[in-house]
């Protein structure tokens, strides 16, 4: 898994000339981040919820950066919010 997003970071990267640029989550993000699609695909009961959530996730880990909040400190954030918003709905 991590030579794949390796290269992909690396070849994503080539498209954002003089910015510096960490893409792939450590081994532990990694987890977190599977984690957090997990409880999604199977707490909403729709597959296709996962990685369109972990889209919105990286969105928001984004914008939360620029108040100073680190990667992962927003993806906990917004694993529980996940956790929050499907226990709303049951």
């Amino acid at each position: 898994m991590q030579d794949w997003l390796s290269e992909y970071s690396a070849a994503l990267a080539v498209e954002l000339p003089g910015l510096a640029v960490d893409l792939p989550p450590s081994l532990e993000l990694a987890d977190e981040l599977l984690n957090l699609a997990r409880i999604i695909a199977e707490g909403t009961g729709e597959k296709t919820n996962a990685p369109l959530s972990t889209f919105m996730v990286g969105r928001f880990v984004g914008l939360t950066a620029e108040s100073g909040i680190s990667t992962e400190d927003a993806v906990k954030l917004a694993t529980e919010i996940a956790e929050r918003t499907i226990q709303s709905r049951g």
